[in-house]
């Protein structure tokens, strides 16, 4: 497949093109309006942003919160929560940018963070996603993500090394997300049947099949809240998290990864945690395993779309 380039697109907008920031926000209380006020001291020109905040059926009045102290923000009010990916691609359909930078509601940007993915953006022409280095929020200088790496054999999910190196990872975590919307006009938007988690892995991969790179940028920081939102419901989070998973290994892996992952994580991975570590993680896992297996014909319908054919 031949690669596609968006230096062009980008050079006819200007050193720096006008990028749309999108993130969705569901009872983020004053998260939302942290993550606002870094964006507003971004040294970026301020007439080349837009934001764009999907709103998923707050109850908390955060949606009010951002409505009266960021005007200029373009606001999208749901009625119920559509999940991330969903709501994503709500803003995208709106968004004006030449280029898309995806987020969360509980990250606040360094000030040169946006700038410096977006330079590196335009000099690398056979680059089509950068992510940056994430820091706890709580916990400052400790690391949360710089990249990450997936074992096709077991599953296990760990982070790329050397944070302080630009790399290509397996993937970059969707809470920073730099991207041309050139990029997914061709690839198409986030896969909605991902409601939570796996949504970033499954579109670095897509984009990767078009010959081009996803890059760790370790001078694009960020903090991030890391799942303050979700962790307000575990067993809920635990079963979104594992029902991505699993639907991630059916559409990408080759059926013997897929076989080898599935079969260590219900006869070893998951009873040992559940009895050993009391995680509760074991009946979301069982429950996800049940929803895909209810699901698995439109699996293979997407598994087939994305290979061209089954491949086993």
């Amino acid at each position: 497949m031949p690669k596609v380039s968006i230096s062009q697109d980008i050079e006819n907008s200007g050193l720096y093109p006008r990028v749309s920031i999108i993130f969705p926000n569901y009872n983020g209380g004053n998260e939302p309006i942290e993550c606002l006020k870094s964006i507003q001291k971004l040294n970026y020109p301020k007439d080349k942003l837009e934001i764009i905040v999907i709103d998923n059926g707050s109850q908390d009045g955060s949606d009010l919160k951002i409505r009266q102290k960021f005007p200029g923000v373009k606001l999208i009010k749901n009625h119920s929560n559509l999940g991330f990916a969903r709501a994503i691609n709500q803003g995208i359909k709106i968004a004006t940018g030449t280029l898309i930078f995806i987020t969360n509601d509980d990250i606040v940007f360094e000030k040169n963070s946006l700038k410096n993915a977006v330079e590196y953006l335009i000099n690398h022409k056979d680059v089509a996603i950068i992510g940056g280095k994430i820091y706890y929020k709580d916990m400052p200088q400790k690391i949360c993500s710089c990249g990450y790496i997936m074992n096709k054999w077991t599953g296990h999910i760990r982070s790329a090394p050397n944070p302080n190196k630009l790399k290509e990872p397996d993937w970059v975590q969707g809470c920073a997300i730099l991207i041309s919307k050139k990029i997914l006009a061709k690839i198409g938007h986030l896969d909605p049947r991902y409601f939570w988690s796996f949504e970033d892995f499954d579109l670095c991969l897509r984009v990767k099949k078009l010959g081009l790179k996803v890059i760790y940028l370790p001078s694009s920081v960020y903090w991030h809240g890391q799942g303050k939102t979700a962790d307000k419901n575990k067993p809920l989070k635990h079963l979104y998290w594992y029902r991505g998973k699993i639907y991630f290994l059916i559409k990408h892996l080759p059926i013997i990864n897929i076989a080898s992952i599935l079969l260590l994580q219900t006869l070893v991975i998951a009873p040992v945690r559940a009895l050993v570590s009391h995680d509760q993680t074991f009946l979301p896992f069982l429950k996800a395993l049940s929803i895909n297996i209810q699901n698995l014909k439109q699996s293979i319908s997407a598994r087939k779309k994305l290979h061209g054919q089954i491949i086993f």
